[in-house]
């Protein structure tokens, strides 16, 4: 017997993240991961708190210009510079 309201759904073959510049929905390996690593955003999987963006440089851009990836990671590390950030995408 299966119970519960999300019992009969089906799971996505690979995770799903949000994008903080867009807030579409994509899979993990589309989108490049931001993390906190001592006191600075750095980009690829690291220890505690992320976000993700989509590899768009528009995106970027609405994430940077909305101060997005600063209020996603809560504040732990200062919002990256723009061509930082699209230095990272290239």
């Amino acid at each position: 017997m299966v119970r519960g309201r999300r019992a009969d759904r089906i799971r996505p073959g690979e995770p799903q993240r949000r994008c903080v510049g867009c807030k579409l929905v994509r899979s993990q390996r589309e989108l490049l991961r931001l993390s906190v690593r001592e006191g600075e955003v750095a980009p690829g999987p690291g220890p505690g708190r992320g976000c993700y963006v989509c590899r768009d440089p528009e995106c970027a851009k609405k994430a940077v210009q909305g101060r997005r990836i600063a209020r996603a990671l809560r504040g732990r590390a200062p919002e990256p510079a723009l061509d930082r950030l699209l230095g990272w995408l290239a």
